[in-house]
């Protein structure tokens, strides 16, 4: 196993080999025009939801590379994508910050369906989606920023999570169990005609944990339905939940491993699009609501006298938007606006209630009410045109914002891009973005920690050069960015303190470059994929230790071999390095350096079309790592399971 993991680590040294071979690749393919059909085009070739893919690169996993993976939860899947930092706490989707770029885990626009589900207590909570991972249609990442496609927290970058757009017939019943009591069951149901799509799901996923108090279960219900008419235009709606209770060992502080979570999401919305000739018009309405109960001592076992009550949260998001795009000779002109309104009722942030409410979901007999709480509400408005000409591709966009408690704040962004041939274009972007504290970053309170309502919203400016050659067998991407970001928040402390505090860093800028190849071969060998991503910050911030926005994905490969054995059996390996920069303190206090790692993972499988059978081994090799802090992430872990669909 060690020379495995050896010759592994030989492959980051030689990175500047593979990106000299991958760009020399790049143009040997570019003068093969040969059209070979593959199975996964049409689904890569569907216009994304995010942005104009001729202005900036937009990153799309589809189902079937999504099916591929080793992999149960929307968390680890994300986790192999270029230029992403997923560091989870728990597995399995229990709990995980995304990244991208360097930046926070706040610092990033979470979307379903287009509908932005960031939540506004913390980003802790962004990845509570109530939806098994069987029935996405897609995803699609945006590295980057634009606050005039996805409004506000789009600091460093997006995700957009697709569901519903496929006219299927049938119901697909899956069952995975495996390591550490691991239990899966999901079921799926797609229907439609000419006018009608709909998808419904149920999943739930359990597990008694890898060490002490890891253990979890959650369970996902979602409804989706689409209804097209040449009159009315196009109505979609989405209805979920998500039920889930974990084990929290030292998630938040190691003084305290015997922590606890139960959190519930509700998450609906209708849309309506309507083209009229030349102009679209669309509109908007959403609601999402997360309760969060935070147990430091779980059942209050050995809880000490000081200890008198669990964290109760509720958070609501409500709001609506419309847009209006028209389209003309030269390009298009969007114009919209939205409104968007954050409340949350808590034991512990906000403001004091004029009068208490009581805390739902919790024993009937407990005397436990809400004394805190906290509303803000902020309107966005923007507008982008866009030129075309020939082969050449710009836009230029404003974004105005009023918040109740932050006022007015204004951004922009100008983007260009240029196609070469039908193979390679090149593009060239810079936009300035804008994210609020979280009600979190401004109230939070507990023994070690201490939050500053006094907190301004922290902004960044960053240009961007990249480049991307495709054809049906090869595809490469590469891009370059620089951010600067100016009064980044985070929770800080000096070596002589124990309380963290929240605070404005005066600057942190970051300097980064995405490479990534796959190349469909043939029946043997179905694909190759190898990505690079290098980011470094320019901080200052003095003698702080940092919790969050400090300490950095430095160096990230993935490669990725999808390869037949016989017939309808074949193995999809999967290869990640990390090397990350910054450190932690531990239980005893102690400063601790992060260690680079290596992981591999497997999924060998049997699919006829109709049933697929699998058995997915995460961590092969047994490394010992962390993702965030001094958190033990599980070994290796074995899992087996079939999917069945019926027409």
């Amino acid at each position: 196993m060690k020379g495995i993991g050896f010759l592994f680590f030989i492959t980051m040294k030689r990175i500047k080999c593979i990106v000299i071979a991958l760009l020399c690749a790049k143009f040997c393919l570019a003068q093969n025009d040969t059209i070979i059909p593959i199975s996964t085009v049409e689904i890569s070739r569907q216009a994304t939801s995010l942005a104009s893919e001729s202005l900036r690169i937009v990153t799309t996993l589809t189902k079937q590379e999504i099916a591929d993976l080793p992999v149960q939860s929307i968390n680890d899947l994300l986790d192999y994508l270029p230029g992403i930092d997923v560091r989870s706490r728990g597995t399995n989707g229990v709990q995980a910050d995304l990244s991208i770029r360097g930046g926070t885990f706040d610092q990033v626009v979470v979307l379903l369906n287009g509908i932005n589900i960031t939540d506004p207590q913390t980003g802790h909570q962004s990845l509570d989606i109530p939806i098994d991972i069987s029935i996405i249609d897609r995803i699609e990442v945006l590295q980057g920023t634009s606050m005039n496609v996805f409004g506000l927290s789009s600091f460093s970058g997006a995700i957009n999570i697709i569901t519903g757009t496929q006219k299927k017939q049938g119901v697909e019943v899956g069952l995975v169990g495996g390591s550490n009591g691991y239990f899966a069951p999901h079921v799926a149901a797609r229907t439609s005609n000419e006018k009608w799509n709909v998808t419904a799901s149920a999943s739930t996923n359990q597990s008694s944990g890898y060490i002490e108090n890891t253990d979890f279960q959650y369970s996902n219900l979602y409804f989706q339905t689409n209804y097209s008419d040449s009159t009315i235009g196009t109505l979609s709606f989405q209805l979920g939940t998500q039920i889930k209770k974990f084990g929290a060992n030292s998630f938040y502080s190691f003084k305290y491993p015997n922590q606890y979570e139960k959190d519930n999401v509700l998450i609906s919305s209708l849309q309506w699009l309507k083209t009229l000739g030349k102009t679209e018009i669309s509109a908007t309405g959403f609601y999402r609501m997360h309760y969060d109960e935070f147990q430091l001592f779980r059942n209050n076992i050995d809880a000490p006298a000081w200890y008198k009550n669990h964290n109760y949260h509720i958070s609501q998001l409500s709001g609506g938007n419309a847009k209006f795009s028209r389209y003309f000779s030269f390009g298009k002109l969007t114009l919209g606006t939205e409104l968007r309104n954050e409340h949350i009722v808590s034991n512990v942030l906000g403001d004091t209630l004029k009068s208490l409410k009581k805390v739902p979901f919790t024993n009937p007999e407990d005397s436990l009410f809400f004394s805190f709480g906290k509303n803000r509400t902020n309107v966005n408005y923007f507008g982008e045109q866009t030129f075309v000409c020939g082969k050449f591709t710009a836009s230029v966009g404003f974004s105005g914002n009023y918040n109740t408690m932050f006022k007015s704040n204004f951004c922009y962004g100008v983007n260009f891009g240029y196609r070469i041939n039908h193979l390679l274009r090149v593009y060239a972007n810079a936009n300035k973005a804008l994210r609020l504290p979280t009600f979190t970053d401004m109230y939070y309170k507990s023994a070690n920690q201490l939050a500053n309502p006094s907190l301004q919203p922290e902004e960044s400016f960053t240009w961007e050069l990249g480049s991307q050659i495709q054809n049906q067998r090869f595809s490469c991407r590469f891009s370059g960015y620089y951010r600067i970001g100016s009064n980044i928040i985070d929770w800080t402390r000096t070596k002589d303190e124990e309380i963290w505090k929240s605070m404005n860093i005066d600057n942190v800028n970051t300097l980064g470059t995405e490479i990534s190849a796959q190349y469909n071969i043939g029946k043997f060998i179905k694909s190759v994929g190898a990505s690079y991503a290098f980011c470094t910050l320019n901080k200052k911030s003095g003698e702080l230790i940092s919790k969050y926005a400090l300490d950095y994905l430095h160096n990230f490969i993935t490669i990725n071999i999808n390869h037949s054995i016989y017939k309808h059996l074949g193995i999809n390996w999967q290869y990640s390095y990390q090397e990350r920069l910054g450190y932690y303190v531990d239980s005893n206090g102690n400063t601790i350096n992060y260690k680079p790692f290596s992981l591999l993972d497997l999924q060998a499988y049997w699919n006829n079309n109709h049933t697929k059978l699998f058995v997915d081994v995460t961590n092969l090799c047994n490394t010992k790592y962390y993702d965030y802090g001094g958190i033990e992430q599980p070994g290796r872990e074995f899992r087996i399971g079939i999917n069945v669909a019926i027409k």
